[in-house]
């Protein structure tokens, strides 16, 4: 995106802690799909069941990578059989640059037929069907369907669904060029929650928000907002602290945004009668706020239950080439009141908190963290209760010897969520593409067939590591016989995107308090 202000420098080191009080009361290039011609249907295409139903109990035990339907409605990772993708919120006209949900089918020896379905006139049709092979990718080009601020959208949302486990993300947009792009993994229904607590970043040209999408009918969701939000059709005014409830049908969404520029959505609570998914967004993210460029961030949200107490943060790839590494941003967000979080890293490491962090409920600690070449900004993260982690690219006017790049967000998995087995897309047309690999230390892991070199691995301790490294345009596979974790990371010229490749999404908190 051009640049639009000038304004402070990321230097500092300096850490932000906020607590959180609440009260308890165009048509689109469809090149390559096929079009489907079955009738319309109510349920998905394909009888891949109705998802979890007593998230307080857990889910019961399943396979990390399902090879059947009924194996991943134990929702055990984010390999499932029924997604929904939303077209957020952009920039400005922006909106209509071509959105995309991308599928892999990381089954060894099992073609997935899969079917992209809208709704029309309250009844779900078919968009596109294609038949993706064994550990191959698809991506499918869809009609534009976003939402402009704060309202529900009916209809307002893709299905997907596959006859067998697939993996599902969404690009906005689909390829280089608007100068604001992100990408995000998908959750399929089977894994998530009702409730839910927000990663948000607020600073930025135009506004942030967040967007909750129905997986059933009659679902009433409760919001109760960290900062004022603002009113639209469906949605009432939020203030901060203080609950309002709206209801949807499958597949509508609620986009929720801020009443004012630069206030974030960070520790808002969002909770569904039934499982929602939940989406966080920027339309245009200055990240530091008032730096240039300004870039549209997004990110599926995990649910709390899904939330771990040990991470890895592995930073987003170095774009400077004078061997000082610019600062990434974190956010680490409670969902329990009398949270201590630590962070543990080497020396060289700056700007990471020192000392034990107590944060309530929906706080947010908040830092940049940089290094040296050897050691770039990487740590160890850790809580005494479930905590969400999140790191996003700053804009390339905070650097110094490139202007490569721009603000992207990516959620990052706990170590206990770690999967052994991705199957991923880069996108074309970036200049520079880069698997973040997070490993057990000396873990064997392969892209490709191919090795990982050890030699590209930083040693962060507790007997982890992580490399960066470019890779090309295409499909690709990852594989080990170990958890581990990778983010897939891209940028070009005042621009990028980054999602994480999978998660694991087993219960780890089967009843929280937050």
């Amino acid at each position: 995106m051009a640049s639009l202000e000038t304004g402070a420098s990321t230097s500092g080191g300096s850490t932000t802690v906020t607590g959180a009080s609440e009260s308890t009361a165009a048509s689109a290039d469809t090149t390559g799909t096929t079009v489907a011609e079955g009738p319309s249907t109510d349920g998905p295409v394909f009888d891949v069941g109705t998802g979890h139903s007593d998230l307080g109990g857990g889910r019961p035990e399943g396979p990390v990578i399902p090879a059947t339907c009924d194996q991943a409605e134990a929702g055990v990772s984010t390999v499932g059989c029924v997604f929904f993708g939303v077209d957020l919120d952009q920039n400005g006209g922006l909106e209509f640059d071509q959105y995309a949900i991308a599928v892999s089918n990381p089954q060894p020896g099992a073609d997935a037929n899969v079917a992209v379905e809208q709704k029309v006139g309250g009844v779900w049709a078919p968009v596109a069907t294609q038949l993706v092979s064994p550990l191959t990718l698809f991506a499918f080009p869809l009609p534009d369907k976003h939402h402009q601020g704060s309202g529900v959208m009916e209809g307002g949302s893709y299905r997907v669904s596959s006859d067998v486990p697939i993996v599902a993300y969404q690009f906005n947009p689909l390829i280089q060029g608007a100068a604001s792009s992100d990408a995000s993994l998908l959750y399929p229904v089977s894994t998530w929650d009702t409730l839910n607590r927000a990663v948000h970043w607020g600073g930025g040209y135009g506004r942030g928000y967040l967007t909750v999408v129905a997986g059933a009918d009659d679902t009433t969701i409760e919001v109760i907002p960290t900062v004022a939000t603002a009113a639209g059709p469906g949605v009432a005014a939020g203030a901060a602290g203080v609950p309002f409830e709206i209801t949807l049908q499958e597949g509508d969404i609620a986009e929720i945004m801020v009443a004012a520029d630069n206030t974030a959505l960070g520790g808002t609570r969002i909770e569904g009668d039934k499982p929602i998914g939940v989406f966080s967004g920027h339309e245009c993210a200055w990240i530091p706020h008032l730096i240039p460029a300004c870039d549209h961030i997004e990110d599926q949200l995990s649910g709390v239950r899904l939330w771990g107490n040990h991470f890895v943060a592995s930073r987003m790839p170095i774009r400077e080439t004078n061997g000082i590494p610019e600062d990434s941003l974190w956010q680490v967000v409670a969902s329990e009141d009398n949270t201590t979080v630590t962070f543990t890293a080497n020396a060289e490491v700056t700007g990471v908190p020192a000392g034990a962090q107590n944060i309530d409920a929906g706080g947010v600690i908040e830092f940049y963290a940089g290094g040296t070449a050897a050691n770039p900004g990487d740590f160890l993260v850790d809580a005494n209760k479930p905590i969400a982690l999140a790191n996003y690219m700053i804009g390339e006017a905070n650097l110094v010897t490139s202007t490569l790049g721009d603000p992207a967000m990516v959620q990052l998995s706990p170590v206990e969520q770690y999967l052994p087995r991705y199957i991923l897309l880069v996108p074309s047309e970036w200049e520079l593409d880069f698997f973040v690999v997070t490993r057990p230390s000396g873990a064997n892991i392969t892209i490709d067939g191919v090795g990982m070199n050890d030699a590209d691995f930083i040693s962060i301790g507790g007997g982890y590591e992580v490399a960066r490294v470019p890779t090309v345009d295409g499909v690709h596979a990852l594989e080990s016989d170990v958890g581990f974790m990778v983010t897939v990371v891209g940028y070009d010229s005042a621009d990028s995107y980054a999602y994480i490749g999978g998660t694991g999404t087993g219960v780890i908190n089967p009843n929280p308090e937050g």
